[in-house]
């Protein structure tokens, strides 16, 4: 794998569930790469782990080679910032001191070029209100509390047989991508939003869609890491790196191209600057 140079790089939805499967291997080599390479700022997406919940002294040691990586590259140079999925919780209290950490909500990064890129984990711009008042519930304190009285083990094993349930139906659920994309559109034009990029994850597919506002920019998710990939921010454009070759290093580069709405793409799109 070549050393790294970039602006931004952003991983989400890898749904760890050790820190030494096959995932994890190709996450900890990427990381090695980021700490000795030139880049900005990494961005973790949510859903890195499958379920962590970074109170609980069981979680922090299970996932502990994974926070070393974190915190290597953090004091390397890079900014490092991991928004939290709907799968993590209390991350900011796992033992880390230079990794930021965002419970919630939007997050702003500035390129170097001057442009700017806002990023959210993706159920928090679209998403039925149910789902949104469930969400809120599990992440208080009350039920983090409660939860960091179980047995490290037993919640490990009821949270994996749960992602497993879920995945399983997987494949039958539809991806509503106008819904999705009209969403990111408005999250992308609310008062006050400023970013020429938006960036998201969740939903497991590699948007990277013109604005449909059509001023300069676009709008992009990261695929899962069931197709293990990167989202890169470099100076002659945007690519994204897929990690091949069952951990030896191999990847495969692509400049991103839209999915869903080629009409809207602008002779200039993506639009970066060096």
């Amino acid at each position: 794998m070549s050393q790294t140079i970039a602006s931004l790089i952003v991983v989400s939805d890898i749904h760890l569930s050790h820190s030494d499967d096959e995932r994890a291997k190709k996450l900890l080599a990427f990381l090695s790469h980021i700490e000795v390479g030139t880049v900005d700022t990494l961005v973790l997406l949510g859903d890195i782990f499958d379920f962590c919940l970074g109170s609980h002294p069981y979680f922090q040691k299970k996932f502990a080679p994974i926070v070393d990586a974190l915190e290597r590259v953090a004091t390397s140079g890079t900014k490092v910032v991991f928004l939290e999925g709907n799968h993590e919780f209390a991350l900011s209290a796992l033992p880390w001191t230079h990794v930021t950490v965002v419970s919630h909500g939007t997050y702003l990064i500035p390129l170097r070029n001057g442009q700017f890129v806002q990023a959210a984990h993706g159920d928090m711009i679209y998403s039925h209100r149910r789902y949104k008042a469930f969400r809120w519930l599990v992440k208080g304190w009350f039920v983090q509390a409660v939860a960091r009285l179980f047995p490290g083990t037993f919640l490990d094993h009821l949270t994996r047989k749960t992602s497993e349930v879920s995945r399983s139906a997987d494949e039958y659920r539809p991806i509503y991508h106008d819904k999705i994309l009209a969403a990111v559109d408005a999250w992308m034009e609310g008062p006050g939003r400023t970013a020429q990029y938006g960036i998201f994850g969740h939903f497991h597919v590699p948007y990277a869609e013109p604005r449909r506002d059509l001023k300069e920019g676009a709008v992009l998710s990261v695929d899962s890491w069931d197709k293990p990939n990167a989202l890169v921010f470099k100076d002659d454009g945007i690519y994204r790196c897929w990690l091949e070759g069952e951990g030896k290093g191999v990847e495969r580069w692509e400049a991103v191209a839209p999915l869903v709405r080629p009409d809207l793409k602008r002779p200039s799109y993506p639009d970066i600057r060096a």
